[in-house]
C-alpha cells in the first residue's frame, strides 16, 4: 500500500482570472509611468528650448507645443492614477473597487494619452473583470 498524497486542487477559476489581471495591470502600470516621464521630460526640453530661443526672439514657436506637453503630461497623470487604484485593487483582490474603476473609456483614454500599451492592456483585460 502506498500512501501519495493527491495532487492540488486546480486554482478556481475566479483566482486565475484575478492573477491574469494582475499582470495586465502591472503592465499597464510600468508603462504609463515610463510614458508620463516621456511626457515631463518633452515639456522641459520644450520649455528649455523657450528659454533659449527667448533671447532671440523665436520663443513664440516653442511656446505651444510646450504647453501641449504640459496638457498632455496632465491627462496622462489622471490616467495613470486610475491604473495605479485598478493595480492597486487587483493586488488586493478587491474585485468591487476593480469592477467599479475598470471601464472601457479609460482603456481609450490610456490608449491615446499614457501609451499604446497600457490602452492595450486595458482593453484586454476589461474582458476578464467584467466575467469577476
Amino acid at each position: 500500500m502506498s500512501h501519495e498524497t493527491p495532487p492540488p486542487p486546480p486554482p478556481s477559476q475566479s483566482g486565475d482570472r484575478l492573477s491574469t489581471i494582475r499582470t495586465y495591470m502591472l503592465i499597464a502600470f510600468i508603462f504609463s509611468l515610463l510614458f508620463m516621464i516621456v511626457w515631463i521630460g518633452a515639456a522641459l526640453w520644450t520649455i528649455a528650448a523657450f528659454a533659449t530661443l527667448a533671447v532671440f526672439g523665436l520663443a513664440f514657436f516653442v511656446l505651444l507645443p510646450a504647453i501641449v506637453y504640459l496638457v498632455l503630461f496632465a491627462v496622462s497623470v489622471i490616467v495613470f492614477l486610475r491604473i495605479w487604484k485598478m493595480y492597486k485593487a487587483a493586488n488586493a483582490g478587491d474585485i468591487a473597487t476593480l469592477k467599479a474603476t475598470s471601464n472601457m473609456m479609460w482603456a481609450i483614454l490610456a490608449l491615446i494619452f499614457a501609451g499604446v500599451i497600457p490602452g492595450i492592456m486595458l482593453i484586454i483585460a476589461d474582458g476578464p473583470i467584467k466575467q469577476l
